[in-house]
């Protein structure tokens, strides 16, 4: 026969009941009677996790007011240091373009110490050495001998003076040279005295005669009107005037001698002229002129004697401005007689006529002849202080007209700081002229 079951033997599974405790037994805290938890085992983190910790989220909106905040600075500084600049560079810069004409040149030029309108004038430049050497001597002997030079004699008045051979001509300390050769002085023509050169010599010998460049005066005209019409002046000193014992010395070792000491002298007086040239005039190196004058030797020694050369350059000077103005005046057609200048002058090669003038004593010549050849760039000159006057103050929209009043001025532009000005400068020095010469005329 089956087992019937109860229902009450049919229940769900569960804890197992607890019996009832007692009513006066202490009961424990709660936590102490908590089941303790199962630990979970860990697992190594893999190298490959974030660790989200780290990870910091940005604003964007913060991020691009940031960018822009700093973009903003960064342009007022540069602004800002722009405008700084500006204020401390304050001022003005002019550039000037000026008018530049290329002049080919090749004429046989005319030179004069004393020049008419229209002609090259120069100025004589000369310098002088002395050296010396010894050289065999094989005994002396008495000599004599005359002083000798150029003078230039001058007529004021108004008929011709006719002076013949030996006619005197008196220093003013009495001594007497004589002309070799007969002359005729022609009269004076628009207020300048007619003149003539003519060589003298010595009346006697002696060293007494070297003298140096001075005025003479006609004694044999003493009581006549032409007395105090004519007159004598010599540019150069006269020598050779000697008198006593000289040396008599081996021709060939003289000369060789006399060679080396041209040599030196020539080299020194050239180095001399580079430093020594003036400024403001032009000079060419194929226009010097050396002679040589050999002076009376001394005694050295029983068997030598020391022989002494004088060496004098001479060469003609042309200032700057008058040479430009005529290098103009010959070669540009609408040329009117501004001031102007030639930037390089060494472009033009300077020939005597005559090969001869290199060796010769220049001095008393009233003119010279020469070649020129080249190409000079001929600039005509502005005043820069005068511009920088009449740009004080104006406006920059005004300088146009004050640059197109100078005739000298092809072009030219201005540059006015800070850049906001519109004016120039309230004084000279504020303001920067550059001027512009390496450009096609």
């Amino acid at each position: 026969m089956a087992q019937k079951w109860n229902l009450q033997d049919i229940r769900p599974a569960g804890p197992k009941p607890q019996p009832p405790r007692s009513v006066g037994t202490r009961q424990r805290p709660q936590q102490d009677i908590a089941p303790r938890q199962p630990e979970v085992p860990t697992q190594p983190a893999s190298e490959f996790d974030p660790d989200l910790s780290t990870i910091e989220i940005l604003d964007g909106n913060n991020v691009k007011r940031k960018r822009v905040i700093i973009s903003s600075v960064l342009v007022a500084l540069v602004v800002g240091s722009g405008i700084i600049v500006n204020l401390l560079l304050g001022g003005a810069t002019v550039t000037v373009f000026p008018k530049i004409k290329d002049v080919a040149v090749q004429a046989s030029v005319v030179a004069s110490t004393n020049p008419q309108v229209g002609e090259l004038g120069y100025e004589l430049l000369t310098l002088e050495a002395t050296g010396e050497k010894q050289v065999k001597a094989e005994g002396k002997e008495e000599v004599r001998e005359q002083a000798g030079g150029k003078i230039f004699v001058y007529n004021t008045g108004d008929a011709m003076q006719r002076l013949i051979k030996n006619t005197r001509f008196e220093t003013a300390d009495g001594l007497i040279f004589r002309i070799t050769e007969s002359i005729e002085v022609p009269p004076a023509k628009d207020g300048t005295p007619g003149s003539v050169s003519a060589d003298v010599f010595a009346d006697g010998a002696g060293e007494q005669y070297n003298i140096p460049a001075q005025r003479f005066t006609i004694p044999g005209l003493k009581g006549s009107d032409q007395y105090d019409r004519m007159y004598a002046e010599s540019t150069a000193g006269f020598t050779g005037g000697f008198e006593g014992e000289k040396y008599i010395l081996d021709d060939a070792e003289l000369a060789t001698a006399q060679q080396a000491l041209h040599v030196e002298l020539r080299n020194t007086l050239l180095s001399r002229l580079q430093n020594e040239r003036p400024a403001g005039f032009v000079f060419y190196d194929g226009a010097v002129a050396i002679s040589f004058e050999s002076l009376p030797a001394t005694e050295y020694g029983n068997s030598l004697a020391t022989i002494k050369e004088r060496a004098r350059l001479q060469v003609p000077l042309f200032k700057e401005d008058a040479f430009a103005g005529y290098i103009a005046d010959k070669g540009v057609p609408d040329y009117e007689g501004e001031p102007v200048r030639i930037i390089d002058p060494s472009t033009l090669t300077f020939t005597y006529d005559s090969a001869t003038t290199t060796i010769s004593d220049i001095a008393d010549r009233q003119t010279l002849e020469f070649m020129l050849k080249g190409t000079a760039r001929v600039v005509w000159q502005f005043d820069e202080e005068t511009l920088k006057n009449e740009l004080v103050g104006i406006r920059k929209n005004d300088a146009a007209a004050v640059f197109a009043s100078y005739p000298s001025i092809r072009s030219a532009q201005a540059e006015i700081r800070p850049f906001w000005a519109g004016s120039f400068p309230d004084a000279p020095k504020g303001i920067e002229v550059e001027e512009v010469l390496n450009v096609t005329p």
